[in-house]
């Protein structure tokens, strides 16, 4: 049990909570912007994966930031897609979603073939490039806390630093301008804003287009510093856990962060686990981040509830 906490509390374990929470908080922010629309986007984890697939691809050819934009672009066009057929051809978003995401899961493999001349299972004979971490040694010379520092904030992957940016972006967006306002009160009863002559279907779409891309971006760091490289259904179901991170979240820019952070550190534990006790199957510490996904959606479920009881009682 002191190796278990050494290990946690060490400098190592927490830059691994940081880089596996990084993807899942860049999908949970896009999942977010989506449900408060009153769009649920479940198609997070098919736009995750195609995102680490183009990433690859494009980074054999170009530098890491152009593939980043490319994965990026990628995801919002699938955000699009999705629009279209939901709002525009008035097909269940949900059945939607989930066409997308068997469309990636085979689509990917079959792309990957091509890229790699046969290679259905990984892209290790491409020379993807990585996304560079920013290293912040030259804290080191503050007196007294420039190691402590070092070690919080030097090491992260630039998308790590991007996702961080984004949770106080998306907090002033939708509390400070009209504009989130507006995609608040299309998500909580439409027919208001509509009556006002806000468009309701072009905030929706905008909103899945967003989500589409940082879900695209999440992927781009899944692939290009988690991992570097492609790895068939890579995402594991991590678009799946960053639905659940949303509602874990309230809803909220800072909750989605700290349920994103929640999920990563478990997540994270399946990387040190393995080492510490090897007589606990490798299927079960794998099956750690989703057993922690399912039992905060139960608690929430009660706790939300609890709260219509009370609202109801008085």
């Amino acid at each position: 049990m002191s190796q278990l906490v050494g290990a946690i509390i060490s400098f190592a374990f927490y830059q691994t909570v940081i880089r596996t929470t990084t993807p899942l908080l860049l999908a949970t922010l896009g999942g977010l912007i989506a449900d408060l629309s009153g769009a649920l986007n479940v198609a997070l984890e098919g736009q995750m994966l195609i995102g680490c697939l183009t990433a690859v691809i494009v980074s054999v050819y170009t530098p890491w930031y152009v593939a980043v934009l490319a994965a990026l672009l990628v995801g919002g066009l699938l955000g699009l897609l999705m629009a279209f057929f939901a709002l525009k051809m008035r097909a269940d978003i949900i059945l939607v979603g989930f066409a997308i995401n068997i469309l990636a899961s085979g689509g990917t493999v079959f792309v990957l073939a091509l890229a790699t001349g046969g290679d259905k299972g990984t892209s290790i004979n491409l020379q993807s490039k990585a996304v560079p971490a920013i290293d912040l040694g030259f804290l080191d010379a503050i007196p007294g806390i420039g190691p402590i520092l070092t070690g919080l904030f030097s090491g992260h992957s630039v998308l790590s630093w991007v996702a961080a940016l984004l949770v106080i972006g998306i907090w002033y967006f939708l509390y400070r301008t009209p504009w989130g306002l507006w995609l608040r009160g299309v998500g909580e009863y439409p027919a208001a804003p509509e009556a006002a002559g806000i468009p309701v279907n072009a905030v929706r779409t905008w909103s899945l287009l967003f989500s589409g891309a940082l879900a695209g971006l999440g992927g781009a760091q899944l692939a290009m510093f988690n991992f570097v490289g492609f790895t068939r259904d890579m995402t594991a179901g991590r678009g799946f856990i960053a639905l659940g991170a949303v509602l874990l979240g309230a809803r909220h820019p800072v909750g989605a962060l700290l349920a994103a952070l929640l999920f990563g550190a478990f997540d994270g534990l399946t990387t040190i686990l393995p080492g510490l006790f090897d007589w606990v199957p490798p299927e079960i510490i794998h099956m750690t981040p989703f057993i922690v996904t399912i039992l905060a959606l139960v608690l929430f479920s009660i706790r939300a509830q609890r709260l219509l009881a009370l609202r109801g009682a008085h």
